[in-house]
């Protein structure tokens, strides 16, 4: 059994009871056309007003239900994901998110792209800039990192079996 945390909404941690099984999806938020809008000459133009918010989803299921009852979901929380990101690149100097987990665990870590197969490799941080040590013949580079984000929440419980002991939970979060 780990002791680290997976996930924290507001503080408030998950206990390995309550997420035998857990999920994650990220949706990437932005006010913009899509598809594309045609000018009068056929060239195609994206406008965008904002954007790079994330959405996410967490689920789990385990043996006790959740622990968020007494979180206020009026207000903005801090959501600490479980759920790695990555950017990658044909450079091994990335630039990634300020918004990130900074828990050891949770450190950015990186990889190169050697015959089509991953292989770690160190990464330096230097502010938001993650430089991942250079891999002979490698033909791109990836940082993997977790979000720290402040987020509107709802969290919702389902699926409770009590006859097996078996509690269902949801947050759906989005950035603010």
């Amino acid at each position: 059994m780990s002791t680290q945390s997976y996930f924290e909404l507001d503080g408030v941690a998950i206990p390995y009871e309550a997420h035998l099984e857990i999920s994650q999806t990220y949706e990437v938020l932005k006010a913009s056309t899509w598809p594309p809008i045609r000018m009068m000459d056929g060239s195609a133009k994206v406008q965008t007003a904002w954007g790079n918010k994330l959405k996410t989803t967490i689920t789990g299921r385990g043996w006790m239900p959740a622990a968020w009852d007494g979180l206020n979901y009026n207000q903005p929380m801090l959501l600490k994901c479980a759920g790695g990101r990555v950017i990658g690149s044909q450079s091994n100097a990335i630039s990634i998110p300020s918004a990130r987990r900074s828990e050891t665990f949770y450190a950015p870590h990186g990889y190169a792209i050697v015959n089509g197969e991953r292989v770690d490799s160190p990464v330096n941080m230097a502010g938001d800039t993650a430089t991942v040590d250079i891999v002979a013949s490698a033909t791109g580079y990836g940082v993997i990192y977790y979000p720290e984000i402040t987020v509107y929440a709802k969290a919702s419980e389902s699926n409770i079996n009590l006859a097996a002991a078996e509690f269902g939970w949801q947050i759906d979060a989005e950035e603010i």
